[in-house]
């Protein structure tokens, strides 16, 4: 006698299908999740209130951030340095590339913090969830 089992192949294939849909639901959230917070810091230094020293410099009068506060916008070149990278297969890193990101983020010995990357991811992530939950239902339509 001869069995055939014609289920096995179609489970695997309704597996492989559930698999890739998973994935592309988990990689779009986590993209979704990694714009929120890449406009979230750049929101951080373009607004809020500024309540650091003012000066000038030439003809242009700035105020800068105080302790603790998000870096204020001053020529545009840190807040258009924040990118989203996709560094592994399910993984988002939000990054700022101006040189001067990493002071303003950490402080140095000379200057106190301004974070604006971390407290981002951290509201972001506190969302993931819910972006999580609403991805991978679309995907698995």
């Amino acid at each position: 006698m001869i069995k055939v089992s014609v289920l096995e192949g179609a489970i695997r294939e309704v597996e492989n299908d559930l698999q890739a849909r998973i994935e592309k639901g988990t990689l779009d959230a986590l993209k979704a999740i990694a714009l929120m917070a890449q406009s979230d810091a750049q929101r951080r230094i373009l607004k809020g209130p500024k309540t650091g020293r003012v000066y000038k410099r030439g003809e242009i009068t700035h105020r800068a951030s105080a302790l603790g506060e998000a870096p204020a916008n001053d020529l545009g070149f840190l807040v258009g340095s924040i990118r989203i990278d996709i560094t592994q297969k399910l993984q988002v890193d939000l990054r700022a590339l101006a040189p001067h990101a990493i002071h303003l983020e950490y402080g140095t010995v000379a200057m106190a913090a301004r974070p604006f990357l971390r407290p981002a991811g951290e509201e972001a992530g506190k969302r993931s969830k819910e972006v999580f939950d609403v991805y991978i239902a679309a995907a698995l339509k």
